[in-house]
């Protein structure tokens, strides 16, 4: 089972980077369910746990656990592959775990609708390429410690790596066919919402309007694409973290 920079003139805090994740990651928590209560612990001291039990509907009918060590790995490394290097060591706060539970869920459930496509494969060269970028984040040194503190190899960063290379590309692939915003769409949400822009005329706005009414359909997009694989799937998540994420049992149509 998987256990599961460049230099910054101000590095920013995890917080801070959490909120400012890839747009698929930004994406996917979008359409998380809302919180329930978590299943209370057995008492006793823990070396690992599982956080979440995910049954995709694929044709193999597998099912993925997720343990807290392979959450706090991934929450980690893409903290750091957004140029948080202290994420390398620092405490990771509930809310942070929270929020990289409920894309990770995501994520797992979007690249096994992939793989069902036959279009979750990932060239050696981006793989490649995506490995160089974290391990540039973080220096050659700071990257040997963390395999090491993390207890981790480099084929466990390289199976992360490659799940999310592969979702975003398959997200890319959705995104071109359904989040394209016309002319006739932008220039009719300059009309409705006139009064916004003051005295600004259309050709002021034009651009900055259509990446806003592109980032609201890209939501749209994957919000949809994840509910509707979440409604076909079976989640189970068994401790909550922060204000966001945690349920005893959640049906097919609770999950997000």
């Amino acid at each position: 089972m998987n256990r599961v920079c460049r230099p910054f003139r101000r590095r920013p805090t995890i917080g801070v980077v959490i909120r400012s994740l890839p747009l698929t990651i930004a994406l996917l928590v979008v359409t998380m369910a809302p919180p329930v209560q978590a299943e209370p612990a057995t008492a006793g001291r823990l070396i690992d746990r599982v956080v979440a039990v995910i049954a995709a509907t694929d044709a193999r009918g597998h099912r993925i656990l997720i343990t807290l060590s392979d959450l706090e790995l991934e929450a980690r490394i893409g903290l750091i592959a957004r140029g948080a290097a202290m994420a390398a060591d620092a405490p990771l706060p509930p809310d942070t775990l929270g929020a990289t539970l409920e894309w990770l869920i995501a994520e797992h459930l979007v690249l096994s609708e992939a793989e069902q496509l036959a279009v979750a494969v990932v060239e050696p060269a981006e793989l490649a390429e995506a490995l160089d970028s974290f391990r540039e984040q973080l220096g050659e040194a700071a990257y040997e410690r963390f395999l090491q503190r993390h207890e981790v190899t480099e084929g466990e960063i390289l199976r992360v790596l490659r799940r999310r290379v592969a979702v975003d590309r398959y997200l890319a692939s959705r995104l071109r066919l359904g989040a394209v915003v016309s002319d006739a769409e932008v220039r009719a949400a300059f009309n409705t919402r006139k009064a916004e822009f003051g005295d600004r005329d259309f050709p002021e706005v034009r651009d900055a309007l259509r990446a806003q009414l592109e980032l609201h359909r890209r939501e749209e997009v994957v919000g949809t694409l994840v509910q509707d694989l979440r409604s076909r799937a079976q989640v189970r998540v068994l401790q909550a973290f922060g204000e966001r994420s945690g349920g005893s049992q959640q049906t097919p149509r609770e999950a997000p």
